[in-house]
């Protein structure tokens, strides 16, 4: 479906009154569930998430703990952000304070403590900001001279970040982005990725009883790509890091890009020695999930309140 023709049917859905009683109907049925947001506005949050009611938010230990114990989780939904990119953390935080909604922010603590972006933000401004070109590097030929050519060359990498070791795109796109910077195509500056909030922000955000932490690992590398050894210590040493900074259990763990390619048939295992549940980015609803591979809806910047509605009955 088109995102025009999804715009057309949200918006009849909505103006309709139809949400509420399906909405009801989907939660009898199907259980609670998990929104997931990464770049969307203070007011674009506070519109959605508004609209939602008579659902009520609850932080996401209480839907797990519901879960475990076999109790209903109808009309009951948590907020999670993942990345912990700065201005998102922050406007949405405010929201939440205010009007206090339970929120989680998964931080990929190795993000927060060597600020200068993660390789899927750098990839992101290269597709945006490097001309038309083709490029013979050392990691290997690299064509942008077509808007074709660069959604390959997006998907491909993309791909490779999804399921593969680092080493397998990292240095590429380490090399365009020098590359690029030496051409004078990119700005350290101008064009870095966003900055993470500071540890001293999310010291000051856990005091809030609506606002929690949770990990996204260290690297931001899918699960699927690290050895057992390797995805151990992440999910350890980004634990403690949280655990540190905000004097309270880490709890709950968000895997980097989410999808079944890049959790693989190890982590799940392994993020039950150290964690109370993981969400993941398959959508869908509670019932029925390991607390392990628990589904999420994601929402975007671009998402007003009825295509959340058309999201949480179509997952």
């Amino acid at each position: 479906m088109s995102w025009l023709l999804r715009t057309f049917v949200a918006d009849g859905l909505s103006a309709t009154g139809a949400y509420r009683p399906l909405q009801a109907l989907a939660g009898q049925l199907f259980g609670g569930f998990i929104l997931a947001f990464h770049d969307m506005g203070g007011e674009r949050f506070r519109e959605v998430i508004q609209s939602l009611s008579p659902g009520e938010p609850v932080h996401l230990s209480e839907l797990v703990d519901r879960l475990r114990r076999g109790k209903s989780t109808q009309g009951l939904f948590a907020i999670t952000v993942d990345d912990g990119v700065r201005d998102t953390v922050q406007a949405l935080s405010s929201v939440a304070q205010d009007l206090h909604w339970p929120v989680t922010f998964f931080l990929p603590t190795g993000y927060l403590d060597a600020p200068g972006g993660m390789a899927f933000q750098w990839l992101q401004t290269i597709l945006a900001r490097v001309p038309r070109v083709r490029l013979d590097l050392r990691a290997g030929v690299v064509d942008l001279s077509t808007e074709l050519a660069r959604q390959r060359f997006g998907h491909r990498v993309t791909a490779r970040m999804y399921a593969r070791p680092a080493a397998e795109y990292l240095g590429l796109i380490e090399e365009l982005v020098s590359h690029a910077i030496a051409r004078g195509w990119l700005s350290r500056e101008r064009d870095a990725p966003p900055a993470p909030v500071a540890w001293k922000d999310v010291t000051a955000l856990a005091a809030h009883p609506a606002i929690r932490f949770g990990s996204h690992g260290v690297t931001h590398i899918a699960a699927a790509a690290l050895h057992p050894d390797q995805l151990e210590r992440e999910l350890r040493e980004s634990q403690e890091r949280i655990s540190a900074h905000t004097g309270a259990p880490c709890r709950h763990f968000a895997y980097p890009f989410g999808g079944p390619e890049s959790i693989g048939a190890v982590a799940p295992g392994l993020v039950a020695k150290y964690y109370d549940s993981a969400v993941t980015m398959s959508r869908g609803r509670l019932r029925n999930h390991s607390p392990f591979l628990l589904p999420r809806i994601p929402l975007y910047s671009r998402d007003s309140a009825p295509m959340a509605h058309l999201k949480l009955l179509t997952w």
